[in-house]
């Protein structure tokens, strides 16, 4: 019995590893380059990328990848090319190419790393968005930040539909050793079945909660936790998804 196990666990493991053996892996330079070259972008090692198979599609893998460029000799201040590259993995060719026409801004609060969201964005029958989160860090030991931006992409009509959400965010002034008002808001995004130009609603669903803490480096406690929840509808204009007027300042990077 122990033999028949492991015969059938090493066939399975073995169709397996054949199905993902031609999946670019974002960490190897050589591999990474090569992908890169055929759409005429190079490949530096300061730059942002992610790798991600497609789901419910054979054989493909997307590359999310941010060409920093800095904006002036004298500056710190930098923006990045995105470019979103669709991959067949049976012989590493670019299928498709997207260069993203707006770029990532990265100034005090720094853009630091970009993950690929392959949730099942549905948007619309024919539509299957791609998500794309830009993770940002202030580096102010006073006022502590950091936040979560996401943004969905049509791949298949090369488009943004959804521009700079704020979905995660953390806050905070502080004194440095303990003395501190923080504040933590993590939201989720579920699609709704009513619709607007063809597109499904999005619920933003967000909790928040604020804090203090309280004392010194030795002795450094939570005090007056608040919890609350806050809720709202995105609706597509035919553009973009558009966050409610009364939420954008706190939504919208």
């Amino acid at each position: 019995m122990k033999i028949s196990v492991k015969t059938a666990c090493g066939f399975l493991c073995s169709m397996a590893m054949h199905s993902m053996a031609f999946a670019i892996d974002c960490e190897n330079e050589s591999q990474l380059s090569a992908v890169l070259k055929q759409a005429n972008v190079a490949y530096q090692s300061y730059h942002l990328v992610d790798c991600k198979l497609l789901p419910n599609t054979k054989n493909q893998q997307i590359i999310a990848y941010a060409q920093q460029n800095q904006q002036s000799t004298d500056s710190e201040d930098f923006d990045y090319t995105l470019s979103l590259i669709t991959l067949d993995t049976k012989n590493d060719r670019i299928l498709s190419y997207y260069p993203v026409k707006d770029k990532l801004v990265s100034d005090a609060i720094s853009l630091e790393r970009i993950q690929l969201d392959t949730a099942a964005y549905q948007l619309s029958p024919e539509l299957r968005a791609i998500g794309v989160r830009l993770n940002y860090y202030g580096h102010s030991q006073p006022n502590p930040f950091s936040m979560q931006v996401l943004d969905l992409y049509d791949l298949k009509n090369k488009r943004k539909v959804l521009d700079s959400l704020i979905v995660d965010l953390y806050r905070a002034e502080t004194d440095t050793r303990c003395n501190a008002d923080i504040e933590e808001r993590k939201s989720a995004l579920i699609l709704q079945k009513t619709k607007m130009q063809n597109f499904v609603d999005i619920q933003l669903s967000s909790k928040i909660e604020k804090y203090e803490m309280y004392g010194d480096v030795e002795n450094c406690k939570e005090i007056k936790r608040q919890s609350s929840q806050q809720k709202f509808i995105l609706k597509f204009d035919g553009q973009y998804y558009q966050v409610p007027k009364a939420f954008k300042d706190d939504y919208i990077y």
